[in-house]
């Protein structure tokens, strides 16, 4: 037998006599389980659920977004396109709806397919209803959720004749769309006979979905796109956006791969600071029980027996935490994946969970513990008896009486009052007990402030993007305008307002014949502005900017981290073709084009397109076009974010009055994108804060652990205490006062960790969770905040203890 039945009741006596200090042991290792648990089982179903929604989708390899419409008859064109294995089209168009009860006019994105039960990639899903047909439309699911629409409503649609109502009848869920709260429209899907309500010609498409033939390659897909939009060039058609998907692996695997790497090692840290409590539990219990394990190895008791009275008490306290961690651990995976899930537009229906992360909880829950208390129950278990059962005495436990604890004692005697020395002093009772409950808070404290400081970085980053944007709206045309129509609309609603305008162009850049890698995840584009601009410039990194020395020169400025990709530097020439519309069938030879400058791009984990800016003189020169632009931008002295929407949407419903379509995706506000990024940021740093909080949990479970020991240690003490006088008011300030001293000192030693270690892990966060080189700024105001929260912390933990002190009797103390 492993122990006997007289061993077995001392193991059960041990763990039923100290109840409050076998719950916190349990409770200690279960919060390090749980989150063991929680965040590699939702780490598990989050991938899995992501990359199998993702292939049930039959992706697309590459998705072409065209600027105009294209004749059906082009799309068995393009079939025949060298390593094409077969296209699918759609339709998306932006559209004005208003929403039932609603009074403003919105803008939103419809879409249709040719036939919606013979899609061939992308497939979009039905969720309830049916699919579009005759004057039934449907709901986007994320838009329906949103909204608040349900089937049966009643949408207005602005269509090319006025104003009409569709009912809403079913719900579809598009594997590809932003959700609204990170800026997203509101999609609504047709039938394919409504599109020339619409202003859409029948037999027409905007979109094309293109898979290459076997096998897929990132560098062939990036081929075929290059042939297909020289195709679609030479045809007269410009291609906004380029979308590469890996057919197997989600598009936003990227996004989590970075925060899973971050949340596991704050997982596997979590638990082995709960092994560091039970490592000081036991050590304090090994302490206590010294004349126990003297008078037991004096009748004979060897060793490893002793070793395995205490190594199945850490055994029975890790199954009880399990039982506990586990069940709680797969609803905390299940819910919060089906919530990050969601934002992703995937659905987790049913309960999961992951076995792979369950094995990882159950050896990590058992072993971490059980490896924490086995080398202070070696060694108490290997104490000769004379030296175990002379360990009695009112200083028995007293190990502080080195230097360092006297000095302290004496100084504090000196400028504190008594009971504030005395509790000060006590601190250095047992240094390796100081040291353990110290690193925990000490750790908790550290995290707090680098994710709060991650955050206020983000903050930053967001507020100087912001300063370098210096307009209000920034208008995407669907289709190139005159420069007077556009200012003239403007000039009526803010006279004082000079326009400035933009051209984009597709393009297609390389270096010694091969392409460029773009860092951007729908393909680049040319963003032609006047070099004297004074609405926007990015962050230059490196080069310079334009100026005026500038115009009518074949001069770029680049994505830095599309530079380090391609190995390119300031003064390297590359060369870039530019495919607007094709003059007789012919598409513009390739140029040569030298970077003057790289910018730092803040495009997060977003999907967007990546500018190459270049001057508007140089682009209208070579296009011959001048009086007709892509983009208007505006400055005005609107501060509030309400005041910009409604200024906006007063913008947004003067150019729909005067039949001017504004592309959804390119059209923005300014305070409005700010929200929208925050919106993206929000969650993550949401879910490290939590984790921080959890880890103080368990630094306020291994205080209140360390004070409740010291109070069994010390029962002769408070005995002693109570005899000569002392009150139960002074013994409870006592150990309330040793909480808050732990707590202090825990502050104190978090403070300059956590500065030296807040710009690093930081940025590094920032380029592994956000894809973003982060502004950085230290929160101090998180200083402030995790004092108040470590000393509330410390109070709550030293609550219990310092109570339990003032119950001792002083006749039983002194028999202890």
């Amino acid at each position: 037998m492993f122990l006997s039945t007289y061993l077995w009741q001392k193991v059960a006596a041990d763990l039923l006599i100290h109840k409050s200090r076998t719950a916190l042991a349990i409770t200690s290792i279960a919060i390090g389980a749980f989150i063991i648990g929680t965040l590699l089982g939702m780490m598990d179903l989050q991938l899995s659920q992501m990359d199998s929604a993702h292939r049930q989708s039959q992706p697309s390899h590459i998705s072409l977004i065209l600027r105009q419409d294209a004749d059906n008859a082009l799309a068995d064109t393009l079939k025949h396109v060298e390593g094409v294995a077969d296209v699918d089209v759609l339709t998306p168009f932006t559209v004005q709806y208003k929403l039932p009860n609603a009074e403003q006019w919105q803008t939103g994105t419809a879409l249709f397919r040719p036939d919606y039960a013979a899609q061939r990639y992308d497939r979009m899903t039905l969720v309830s209803g049916a699919f579009p047909s005759g004057q039934a439309i449907a709901a986007e699911r994320l838009s329906a959720q949103a909204a608040g629409l349900h089937s049966g409503d009643k949408i207005s649609l602005a269509t090319a004749t006025g104003s009409q109502d569709f009912a809403l009848h079913g719900i579809i869920r598009h594997p590809f769309v932003k959700p609204p709260a990170f800026g997203g429209q509101l999609y609504f899907f047709l039938a394919p006979e409504l599109g020339p309500l619409f202003g859409i010609p029948a037999h027409t498409f905007r979109q094309v979905l293109v898979q290459i033939q076997a096998p897929y390659s990132i560098e062939k897909a990036r081929t075929v796109a290059a042939q297909l939009r020289a195709t679609l060039a030479a045809h007269g058609i410009a291609v906004n956006a380029t979308l590469l998907q890996d057919p197997e692996q989600h598009w936003g695997r990227g996004i989590f791969s970075g925060i899973h790497l971050v949340l596991t090692v704050m997982a596997w840290a979590s638990l082995l600071l709960s092994s560091v409590l039970i490592l000081n539990t036991v050590a304090a219990l090994i302490t206590q029980q010294t004349e126990q394990i003297g008078i037991m190895k004096a009748i004979g008791a060897r060793r490893w027996t002793i070793a395995k009275i205490y190594l199945a008490q850490v055994l029975i306290l890790a199954l009880c935490a399990l039982a506990i961690a586990l069940p709680l651990s797969w609803a905390g995976a299940f819910y919060s994946s089906r919530w990050l899930l969601g934002l992703f537009n995937i659905s987790l229906d049913g309960f999961a969970y992951s076995p792979h992360a369950l094995g990882l909880t159950l050896a990590g829950g058992l072993l971490a513990p059980l490896a924490a208390a086995l080398w202070p129950v070696w060694r108490g278990a290997a104490l000769p008896v004379r030296q175990a059962l002379a360990s009695y005495g009112l200083g028995a436990d007293f190990v502080g009486t080195g230097g360092l604890a006297r000095r302290l004692e004496a100084w504090a005697t000196r400028w504190l009052p008594t009971l504030y020395a005395v509790a000060l002093a006590n601190l250095l009772r047992r240094k390796a007990r100081l040291l353990w409950t110290q690193s925990v808070l000490t750790i908790a404290g550290v995290l707090f402030i680098v994710i709060m400081s991650l955050a206020a970085s983000v903050n930053l980053t967001l507020d100087k993007e912001l300063a370098r944007s210096r307009y209000t709206l920034r208008l995407g045309f669907s289709q190139d305008q005159a420069a007077a129509t556009v200012t003239d609309i403007v000039h009526r609603l803010s006279p004082a307002s000079p326009v400035e305008f933009w051209n984009r162009l597709p393009a297609e850049f390389s270096r010694h014949g091969v392409l460029l890698r773009q860092s951007g995840s729908l393909g680049v584009q040319m963003l032609a502005l006047p070099t004297d601009t004074t609405l926007y410039q990015p962050l230059i990194t490196a080069g310079r900017w334009f100026n005026a020395s500038d115009e009518q020169q074949n001069h770029l400025v680049l994505n830095a981290a599309t530079a380090e990709l391609n190995g390119i530097q300031v003064g390297d020439w590359v060369q870039g073709t530019l495919l607007p519309p094709a003059i007789n069938g012919k598409v513009a030879p390739a140029q040569d084009w030298q970077v003057i400058g790289l910018y730092r791009w803040f495009a997060g984990a977003g999907y967007t397109v990546e500018p190459v800016y270049a001057p508007l003189s140089t682009i209208q020169a070579q296009t011959h076009t001048s009086q007709r632009h892509s983009f208007a931008l505006w400055a005005t002295d609107i501060k509030d974010l309400a005041a910009e929407t409604a200024y906006a949407d007063t913008v947004k419903a003067a150019f729909r009055q005067a039949q001017i379509k504004l592309d959804v995706y390119t059209t923005f506000a300014k305070l409005e994108q700010r929200q929208f990024a925050q919106n993206q940021f929000r969650p993550m740093t949401a879910m490290l804060l939590g984790l921080a909080v959890l880890i103080a949990a368990v630094g306020a479970i291994g205080l209140s652990g360390t004070l409740a020991i010291g109070v069994l240690q010390r029962t002769r003490e408070i005995g002693v205490l109570r005899a000569i006088g002392a009150k139960s008011s002074a013994i409870f300030k006592l150990f309330m006062l040793e909480g808050l001293f732990h707590g202090l000192l825990g502050w104190l030693l978090s403070i300059p960790l956590a500065y030296l270690l807040a710009e690093p892990l930081a940025k590094q966060l920032g380029i592994t969770m956000l894809g973003i080189h982060l502004d950085f700024v230290f929160a101090w105001s998180a200083v402030a905040l995790w004092l108040g929260a470590v000393l509330l912390l410390a109070v709550v933990a030293a609550y219990l203890p310092a109570r339990t002190a003032t119950r001792i009797v002083v006749r039983e103390s002194l028999n202890y």
